[in-house]
Parts: structure tokens; C-alpha cells; sequence
């Protein structure tokens, strides 16, 4: 290893040691200097950040780096007699694999000098974390999976801590540009890559479609009806039902804080239309909404109970599908298109990332920093982006699964790749309150009503969601 580099780990770890021994006197997520009661400070993690600034790639798993981030985790733990207890938040789909990883981390950092404690729950997913945090980041999980859209929010309200350069180095290094660029904010890595697949397109069973058949949702819906099953798709979800107003051409941004979209419009009354479209066809080969359950449970129930013959949905599905119908039979493609007025328009899509975060308040930063990093890459040993594939199905970031054999075969990630030209980046269109609208009550309503809604019905209610958006 270049001597440059080792002074760089040790300048890293000496910063993010001192930001351990710190941590009590750290700043609020307003940007007070209050104390809050243990969490690390935003300076202490800018400081672990700009002492490593010339930070190179290096070898993380050699013996001399291994002590120094034990050193860092031991003198951590000093403060809470000799033991590290901390929170992770995972979707309840990744439970399980997660706590795989956990234990692996554990094996690799045990010393006799502490003892790690990792609590991980499934209750508070990928698509409320972020909101979770900023709601009360002190109570919140010290390592946090999100999806790419919550960054913003997260940085804005000092709640993310920076990617130390000394694990940063090795993201930049190990991950596809586009996954690095999307845990940044302002040229500042605030997030760990962990999947490229944080969007949907077509699920298909080939016994029952030909390649010409997946081309219109109409020409789908019409072939699923003659072989008595559904195709599914959940206009009653928000992050769903968006893609019809992209493809309508209406614009939808985040920015700054503030929600701006262009559905109360003839734009937006054009994709409303479309989904009544669709929704006439209702217990008709055509499935709308998930119901209580959820629309990963439905997926899977319908294909296990021979119901659904396609579904519009994520790569998390995937092992699920293959297991219902066959891994042989399972096609992926692209989004089909969708009647708009009067003519067949190619359905976008939402495309982003899963990523990991550190907790900007975290009693435990180095550890919990090693923690995320673990969870993102793993070892030269174990690559646990490629055995998240292996045992979930989700397409990588990292350069090295992405170069695997059965990665490349994926046809879910040709089919992603089918999909990118027409996905739209969560990031920079939607915020908290697009959520908090009623964009997902608007489709379900649709799909209550099998389309029969009129015109001027169709338009107050976009007026109204625009309303709730950007109030």
C-alpha cells in the first residue's frame, strides 16, 4: 500500500475516532448546537469527511486497516462500557437476508475489547425511513435503508451523516457512476449504493403471451381474458399510477423544498382518462389495486393461485414469480403502452435506487459507517450486493456482481434497461407531500368506479391533488 494512502486512513480514522468521542455534543436537525443527548455532531462528521479529503482506494480488508477501524470501534464503545447497541432499518422483505449480514459484520469485527448488539426490524421500509428520521432522528435507526427520492429531505434537515472518504473511496471505486452520483447531494456523498432497481416494468408469463402480445396493455388484457386470468397493475399506488402522467407529458418536481405538478391540466386529465381506460376492464383481465394486502402479496397469490398471467412490478417479485410459474416461463420487458387519446403511447415509469444511510446523530459512527459499508459491498470474500441478488433478486450497483454471469442473463435487468429511456428519477420529482397527497386514493377511486367517471368529475379531483401537492 502507497504510504500516501496510509496517512490518509489515519488521518480518516483519527477524525472519525474524535467524532465518537464527540458524540453528546452534537447539533439539532434544525442546526442548533444543542445537545441531544448522545447523537454524534454534523461537525464531527464534517470533520471525519474533510480530513480525508485526498483519501485513496484502499485495501479495507488488510490487517493494518481492520485493527485501525477496530481501534476507532473499541474507543467508541468506551463510553457505553464496552458495548455498541444499534438499530437498523430494512424493508420486512429483507429481514432475514439483513440479519445474515449482521452477523457476518459481527464475526468480522469482534474484539475482546467490546461487544456489538444489532437490533434490525422490518417494520419501518425503504419508503418511510427517511421520513422517519427527520421525524425524530435521535429515536431513529443508526443505519437506515431508503429509497434515492428521501435523500434531499434528509440532507435539508442534517439528519444523513456524510460518507466518511475512507469508505467513500471504495464506493466511487466499486459502484456504477450513475448509483454514486445518486447518493450525493451538491457533489457531497451522504449514502451508501446498494441496489439499481428501485422501479417496475413487466413481469410476464410466456406460456400465455407472445413477444407482439406485451406490446399494449389492451392487446394484454384482451389475451389474459381468453386464457381466464388478469393482467395486474396498481393504479391505487402513487408511485404506480405516476407513470400515467408522465407519459401524458405533464411535469412533476421537487425542488428546493417545494412540490410543483402540472395535473390540472388537459395533460392530466389525458392520463386520467387512460387509467379509466384500463379500469373498465376491471374483473375483466385486468386487476387494479392491491387491497389491504399490499401489492407484493397480491403478486405473489396471484401468480401462486394461477389468477395472473402478468404484473407490472420490481425485481423483488422476481424469485417469487419464477417459484410460482417456472423460471423458464418467467419474461420481463419493458412497460407495454397505453391508449392516450386515441392513440397508443409508451407507459413511463419512476426509476431510482435503493440506497443505505448513517444516521447523522448516531452514538456510534464509526461502527455504524463500517456497518453500512458492510451491508452495501461486503469483502473481497463475499460480495453482499451479489448475494443480495442471489437470495432477492435485486439488480446491483456494484461493478463486480454487475460483471457476474447470471447478472448480465437477468432478463429483469435487460428489461430495467428496456425501461431506463422512459423512467423518470424519484429524486428530483417527488417530496414528502407528494406522498402525503391523495395521488393513490385518485387511482383507486378510478378502479372502484371501473372508469365511470366524468370529465369534470376527473378534473376537480386533479385540482384538488395539486392543491394538497404544492399547499
Amino acid at each position: 500500500m502507497a504510504s500516501n494512502s496510509k496517512r490518509a486512513v489515519a488521518l480518516v480514522l483519527t477524525a472519525m475516532m474524535a467524532a465518537s468521542a464527540l458524540a453528546g455534543c452534537g447539533g439539532s436537525s434544525s442546526g442548533s448546537t444543542a445537545s441531544t443527548g448522545g447523537g454524534a455532531t454534523t461537525a464531527s462528521t464534517d470533520t471525519s469527511t474533510d480530513a480525508s479529503a485526498s483519501a485513496d482506494a484502499v485495501d479495507l480488508d488488510s490487517e493494518e486497516i481492520q485493527k485501525q477501524i477496530k481501534d476507532a470501534i473499541a474507543q467508541e464503545a468506551e463510553a457505553t462500557g464496552g458495548k455498541i447497541s444499534m438499530k437498523l432499518w430494512c424493508s420486512g422483505d429483507d429481514l432475514q437476508f439483513e440479519k445474515t449480514l449482521i452477523k457476518e459484520f459481527k464475526d468480522k469485527y469482534a474484539d475482546s475489547r467490546y461487544e456489538i448488539n444489532i437490533q434490525a426490524t422490518g417494520a419501518i421500509g425503504e419508503d418511510s425511513a427517511g421520513g422517519k428520521i427527520i421525524e425524530s432522528p435521535k429515536d431513529g435507526a443508526d443505519v437506515f435503508n431508503f429509497a434515492d427520492d428521501q435523500l434531499s429531505s434528509l440532507v435539508e434537515a442534517k439528519a444523513v451523516a456524510k460518507v466518511a472518504d475512507l469508505f467513500n473511496a471504495n464506493v466511487i471505486k466499486n459502484n456504477t457512476a450513475d448509483s454514486v452520483e445518486v447518493c450525493s447531494k451538491d457533489g457531497t456523498p451522504y449514502a451508501f449504493p446498494k441496489t439499481s432497481d428501485n422501479g417496475y416494468f413487466l413481469y410476464y408469463d410466456k406460456t400465455v403471451f407472445s413477444e407482439d402480445d406485451i406490446a399494449s396493455f389492451d392487446k394484454m388484457i384482451a389475451k389474459a381474458k381468453e386464457n381466464n386470468k388478469s393482467v395486474f397493475y396498481s393504479l391505487g399506488n402513487g408511485w404506480y399510477n405516476t407513470a400515467f402522467f408522465f407519459t401524458a407529458g405533464c411535469t412533476v418536481e421537487y425542488k428546493d423544498g417545494k412540490q410543483t405538478a402540472t395535473y390540472n391540466t388537459p395533460e392530466g386529465l389525458s392520463a386520467a382518462k387512460a387509467m379509466c381506460h384500463l379500469a373498465e376492464s376491471v374483473d375483466n383481465g385486468f386487476v387494479g389495486t392491491a387491497g389491504s394486502s399490499g401489492e407484493n402479496a397480491t403478486v405473489q397469490q396471484g401468480f401462486a393461485d394461477g389468477k395472473f398471467a402478468a404484473a407490472v412490478i420490481g425485481t423483488w417479485m422476481g424469485p417469487a414469480i419464477k417459484t410460482a410459474i417456472g423460471e423458464d416461463n418467467v419474461g420481463a420487458a419493458k412497460l407495454p403502452t397505453v391508449l392516450m387519446d386515441g392513440e397508443e403511447k409508451q407507459l413511463h415509469s419512476f426509476g431510482g435506487y435503493k440506497i443505505i444511510g448513517v444516521n447523522a446523530f448516531s452514538k456510534y459512527p464509526t461502527t455504524a459507517q463500517a456497518l453500512a459499508y458492510y451491508l452495501s459491498t461486503g469483502d473481497k470474500e463475499n460480495n453482499t450486493q451479489l448475494k443480495r441478488y442471489e437470495t432477492r433478486g435485486l439488480i446491483p450497483t456494484n461493478n463486480t456482481a454487475l460483471e457476474n454471469e447470471k447478472v448480465k442473463d437477468d432478463p429483469a435487468l435487460k428489461a430495467i434497461d428496456a425501461q431506463r429511456p422512459y423512467a423518470h428519477p424519484q429524486g428530483s420529482s417527488v417530496g414528502g407531500k407528494y406522498w402525503a397527497s391523495n395521488i393513490g386514493g385518485f387511482g383507486g377511486e378510478i378502479v372502484t368506479a371501473k372508469g365511470k367517471i366524468s370529465d369534470s368529475d376527473l378534473e376537480t379531483k386533479l385540482k384538488n391533488l395539486v392543491t394538497q401537492m404544492e399547499g
